[in-house]
């Protein structure tokens, strides 16, 4: 069990770092409008020459990896929901490494995730 909660900590914990490199990624480029076929295509081709997408998309394929490793392993029921701190570890690193801020709602609703693990995790 206590395997299995490593491998998802470690997975999730991947999956965040890699959510922080695409959000580098698309920090960095112009101003488009996606509604607009030529801005989306400009938007793409921009945004694929950018090295920390290729990176995101590798450390995301670790993570993926991991996260096989531990659904192999152990029940999803119960994988799942421990896989939902990842919104926890995103909006902690987003604040610490992008500058976003975290307001009361953001730790309310935080909160509210982890209170659902530990009800998630119990059953």
């Amino acid at each position: 069990m206590v395997k299995i909660i490593l491998l998802v900590l470690l997975s999730e914990a991947i999956t965040v770092i890699g959510q922080i490199l695409f959000k580098k990624s698309i920090n960095s480029s112009g101003v488009y409008d996606l509604r607009n076929r030529n801005d989306r295509l400009s938007f793409l081709s921009e945004i694929f020459t950018r090295p920390y997408l290729w990176l995101g998309l590798l450390v995301m394929a670790a993570g993926l990896v991991v996260w096989l490793f531990a659904i192999a392993q152990g029940e999803l029921s119960l994988v799942y929901p421990i896989g939902s701190l990842q919104y926890i570890l995103v909006l902690f690193s987003a604040h610490r490494f992008l500058g976003e801020k975290i307001d009361r709602m953001k730790l309310v609703g935080t909160l509210l995730v982890m209170v659902g693990i530990v009800f998630m995790s119990m059953s």
